[in-house]
């Protein structure tokens, strides 16, 4: 199902890299039209990051850029030109949201802040996300998704225990979670607002607070314990064995999570460890947890003689919350539970040809959200430029000829 929810709506959208893109998906997925203005003097930077099909680099083969790309229109234009930006002017003048995801500054250099905006177009919804904010006493520096994840302290927070190197949570959820998606919600609510009032908005997103909603429990524990709370890694700080262990084959691994007595004494049966299961001080959470390293020791001899898949299925059976650590190609080729929700879909790309993209995790009347391919590099620019702006075709060659629209 194609839904229409956002039809009408479009989106003059500026954003690059992850969240960005990643927020303004949500749009082009309900049916909104978002016209993603691309230069290839300043190209989006994931065009040219990987993994790529084939392993063949090119400015439209990118999976990631493709994954947050899709159901979107590209227009190839030079917004640093004169005639690039009078153009995407006239593109805003008829959108109802501008959305960029630039550093500070930016915006500035372009001629396109909310107040230049607004002339051309009173009632827009205007959508920035700089790192910390468009003020402020830290609005001028610059950051992606790992440096808002280590101010944040969800770096920190991602460790192992009795390790100084934080790991970090890569840019998934900094750029793929918490931003876009308050960036959404803040779209959607300015527009319900303008329906209502008749009024635009400037949103004024801060990364770096969107994600600290991430971490606000461990703010509050420090402040309390005027201590760094630790970081447990894998395991709980309420109960064990909580883990991941490893199995039989190359890098295989099982994750347990025990929660409860009940899945303690489930979990002691299922590897054939009666002797622990009867003693009086692993009864209780705190006595678990005081005898953790014992309890992995055994859990991790019985994993290490059983594939993943195995183990888990022998620990779920026994009503142990227990899981595979599973790969991406695990996940595409093996999910059972997956592939009974058609949480794949195939597109055919008209450069890298059939490929595969994930479905939003969630049906609407009972039917799958069918999802529109990525666009290539300036694939909509004529038809943009001549249906929404009535520019001619010779108009359009000579500003192709300038490199404009490039």
């Amino acid at each position: 199902m194609r839904p229409d929810f956002l039809s009408g709506i479009r989106f003059t959208d500026l954003t690059w890299a992850g969240a960005g893109p990643f927020g303004t998906k949500v749009f082009s997925d309900f049916g909104a039209e978002v016209l993603k203005i691309e230069s290839m003097s300043r190209p989006d930077p994931v065009r040219r990051g990987g993994p790529f099909k084939d392993g063949i680099a090119g400015t439209n083969r990118s999976g990631y850029f493709a994954s947050r790309n899709t159901g979107k229109h590209s227009v190839a234009l030079d917004l640093k030109s004169p005639e690039g930006r009078a153009i995407a002017l006239r593109l805003i003048a008829q959108s109802d949201v501008v959305s960029n995801n630039f550093g500070p500054g930016a915006m500035e250099r372009l001629g396109l802040t909310y107040d230049e905006v607004r002339a051309v177009k009173p009632d827009i919804i205007y959508l920035s996300m700089p790192m910390y904010g468009e003020d402020g006493p830290l609005s001028t520096l610059l950051g992606v998704g790992m440096t808002i994840a280590a101010v944040t302290g969800m770096m920190w927070m991602t460790g192992y225990g009795g390790q100084e190197k934080p790991l970090g949570p890569g840019t998934h959820y900094p750029d793929h979670a918490a931003n876009p998606y308050h960036a959404a919600f803040a779209v959607l609510a300015a527009l319900r607002h303008r329906r209502h009032t008749g009024r635009g908005m400037k949103i004024d997103l801060s990364q770096v607070e969107s994600t600290a909603n991430f971490v606000g429990t461990s703010i509050l524990e420090a402040s309390m314990r005027d201590a760094e709370p630790e970081h447990p890694g894998n395991r709980s700080r309420r109960d064990a064995p909580h883990n991941i262990f490893r199995c039989a084959g190359d890098d295989a691994w099982c994750a347990v999570a025990v929660e409860s007595d009940a899945e303690w004494l489930a979990l002691a049966a299922a590897i054939g460890r009666q002797d622990l299961a009867g003693r009086p001080d692993l009864r209780s959470a705190g006595g678990r947890l005081a005898a953790m390293a014992e309890l992995e020791a055994a859990v991790g001899a019985w994993t290490a003689g059983r594939g993943a898949v195995e183990a888990a299925s022998a620990l779920q059976m026994a009503g142990v919350p227990a899981a595979r650590v599973a790969s991406a190609r695990d996940l595409v080729e093996e999910d059972q539970q997956l592939a009974a929700r058609d949480y794949w879909q195939q597109l055919d790309h008209p450069e890298v040809g059939p490929s595969l993209f994930t479905s939003p995790p969630f049906r609407i009347d009972g039917e799958r959200l069918e999802l529109c391919r990525p666009p290539l590099f300036g694939e909509h620019t004529e038809a943009v430029l001549t249906n929404l702006l009535g520019m001619r075709r010779e108009e359009i060659a000579d500003l192709a000829e300038k490199k404009i629209l490039a």
